[in-house]
């Protein structure tokens, strides 16, 4: 009798364990979105499932090191072996995907900027995938920084580092400026930079370039080139705020802040983290992801800085949410 307890108290034990999920992530835990989005994926998922990460650290490392962390990626799973991996952002879908496809796993993606439907079709196999995309607001911020500033022909200058991320958020952008070009009415340029020092140049020229506003996107791969090492993404924006001579907006919450930019309609790594927390928990009650629709992400908000709009003399929207 003794014994039939002990058995149905290992029984229980084993049932009630919580699934164990896997969460690639194409960069590292501190950088500013992975945080967001981990957040938000722990808080939907609380305790029916435990979180495990890989960093794949690609916003720091050069890109002939990327393959050699898709196979540290890939052993973590094989030696893990977990039902539900997730996959954060474009350099994870890209090289984890060729070699888990054909895996009995759920497989969810977030953070993507591309549409994934060309590489899914490439491969397709045991793996049952899922996801939501992420897309820069690019014309919902065009659109509040002419109702912000009240000028005509407005000219302004969007900032990329050269890293995969950027050059597929920058070629999307691009894309909706050709087709909207003429109803915008601004004049954009889209610059893609791979140094640090490349980057002060162009934010010391706006000016007199005739630049009217600068939106930042990402600047975490940019290099030093005296040491050719990272430079700091905190470094990078920092020193963009205290010499630019024109207003600076962002695309994501995490560039928004007294000392960084302005504001602009942002993108939340919480909310793709919930998003993606919510199809976890679809498929943990016995939905499969392949029956769950990829998403696109929750379509942003307006978010500006206090101190930074009081710097230019310049006034939010009222649907406008406050840092500091």
């Amino acid at each position: 009798m003794k014994a039939f307890g002990i058995l149905l108290i290992l029984l229980f034990s084993i049932s009630s364990r919580a699934e164990q999920v896997l969460v690639i992530e194409s960069y590292h835990e501190q950088y500013e979105w992975d945080k967001s989005y981990l957040q938000g994926l722990r808080s939907e998922v609380a305790d029916k499932a435990d979180i495990v990460t890989f960093e794949m650290n690609t916003k720091r490392l050069p890109r002939e090191q990327y393959p050699l962390m898709a196979e540290k990626a890939f052993a973590t799973y094989q030696q893990l072996q977990p039902k539900i991996v997730v996959l954060g952002d474009d350099n994870a879908l890209n090289y984890m995907l060729p070699k888990l496809y054909n895996e009995p796993i759920s497989l969810i993606f977030l953070g993507i900027n591309i549409n994934p439907r060309k590489l899914l079709a490439t491969y397709h196999g045991k793996a049952q995938v899922t996801g939501v995309l992420e897309l820069p607001l690019f014309v919902k911020n065009i659109g509040e920084i002419k109702r912000i500033i009240g000028k005509r022909n407005l000219k302004v200058w969007i900032l990329f580092d050269s890293g995969v991320t950027s050059e597929i958020a920058a070629s999307y952008i691009d894309s909706q400026y050709q087709l909207m070009k003429k109803s915008l009415a601004v004049d954009v340029k889209i610059h893609l930079i791979g140094d640090f020092q490349a980057w002060q140049r162009t934010v010391d020229s706006a000016q007199s370039e005739g630049v009217d506003a600068i939106i930042v996107g990402l600047y975490q791969t940019l290099t030093d080139v005296t040491t050719g090492r990272n430079t700091p993404s905190e470094e990078v924006l920092t020193w963009t705020n205290q010499h630019t001579r024109v207003p600076l907006y962002g695309f994501w919450d995490f560039s928004v802040g007294k000392g960084k930019t302005s504001g602009g309609v942002v993108l939340f790594g919480d909310a793709q983290g919930k998003q993606a927390g919510q199809i976890i928990n679809q498929i943990l009650l016995g939905t499969p992801a392949s029956a769950i629709p990829i998403q696109i992400g929750n379509q942003g908000r307006a978010l500006f800085s206090e101190s930074e709009m009081k710097r230019w003399g310049l006034q939010a929207p009222s649907h406008a949410e406050w840092v500091e």
